[in-house]
């Protein structure tokens, strides 16, 4: 009995993944953990390189992408730059960010092997999102916790 509550279990998990990930653009996705080898997202892997570089230019002209996710990563590490003195936040900056905290626009995101979801950018950047937590240890990582 407990060998046929696990299968189905399992079985269950698998189809709501493949239906949620079926859902998603991957080009467009926010994750730190995604699949089953918790690889990041496209758009995780392109803001990591430029923050490794030190393209800070480059990554706040993201904040007019046409890619939702490159626009909540640009967001998030804009707002950590100012944090840490690098980046001082201009009307104009402040003003676009201010735009996305209340944009519906779909972001696709994903949390290891089951969990695929589209979220607005209004709902990705609330601060009590789960994604919007991980991104801050991501971002705290990057940055050293300086």
């Amino acid at each position: 009995m407990k060998q046929i509550i696990i299968t189905l279990t399992l079985l269950i998990a698998i189809s709501i993944s493949g239906n949620a990930q079926s859902n998603v653009d991957v080009n467009e996705m926010v994750g730190f953990g995604c699949y089953e080898d918790g690889s990041q997202s496209k758009s995780v892997k392109k803001i990591s390189r430029l923050i490794d570089k030190e393209k800070f230019n480059s990554i706040i002209k993201l904040l007019d992408s046409d890619n939702n996710a490159e626009k909540y990563l640009a967001v998030i590490v804009c707002e950590k730059l100012a944090e840490l003195d690098k980046l001082i936040l201009t009307k104009e900056l402040n003003e676009k960010i201010t735009e996305l905290y209340k944009s519906d626009e779909v972001v696709s995101v994903c949390s290891g092997c089951v969990y695929w979801d589209k979220l607005t950018l209004e709902n990705i950047l609330d601060k009590e999102n789960h994604i919007r937590i991980s991104s801050n240890y991501w971002l705290n990582y990057k940055f050293k916790s300086e």
